[in-house]
């Protein structure tokens, strides 16, 4: 696929959470799944591009983006934003009309600072990445994360940070073929990177 690698602008964000919903199952399409399919996006993906847009990149094969990835430098910083700016509008919205699984998901959002602090004084980045299914195995995925290994190191930020979920093994595989190493975690399939 003729494809290439950009920054991710404002006009990005329904491409956003579109991939962030055709892959939000473990990799797998989560359509349906949850009471809001907009949920998924506005949790990992699309507050990230709004925050941080130098730390967001997507894939775009000319007729937009088919993959992306969001992160942020300071996990801690970007958390509390998160906390008290983005999520709380958008918590009411979505727990109005919320099945189980969505009551579940959000319900989660509340512990996101507690988590993060389990990783963030040595891996203080943090990112979300994705790609539809015909981007992967060309190799979007390492281009993407080199990029953002690159740009974190080149701005002193000593680690990075990622949690997958622990269903989805070949995303698992993926980031330990990358050089991530497993991190001890309650919940999802935590990996770090040091990059000093």
């Amino acid at each position: 696929m003729n494809a290439t690698l950009r920054r991710s602008e404002p006009r990005d964000a329904d491409a956003l959470t579109r991939i962030c919903l055709l892959t939000g199952s473990s990799g797998a399409d989560a359509t349906g799944r949850y009471s809001d399919d907009r949920v998924l996006g506005d949790i990992h993906a699309v507050p990230y591009a709004v925050r941080d847009p130098h730390w967001a990149w997507v894939v775009d094969n000319g007729s937009g983006a088919k993959g992306y990835l969001v992160a942020t430098p300071d996990t801690t910083a970007f958390e509390a934003w998160f906390i008290e700016s983005w999520w709380p509008e958008r918590d009411a919205v979505y727990r109005a009309n919320a099945n189980a699984e969505t009551l579940s998901l959000i319900d989660g959002v509340q512990r996101r600072r507690d988590d993060a602090a389990l990783f963030a004084e040595t891996y203080p980045a943090q990112l979300h990445i994705n790609l539809l299914d015909d981007l992967r195995g060309g190799g979007w995925g390492r281009t993407l994360i080199e990029t953002l290994v690159e740009q974190l190191r080149a701005e002193g930020v000593p680690g990075l940070h990622l949690v997958a979920s622990l269903d989805n093994e070949n995303a698992q595989r993926f980031y330990e073929k990358l050089g991530f190493e497993r991190l001890e975690s309650a919940g999802g399939a935590a990996y770090g990177m040091l990059l000093g």
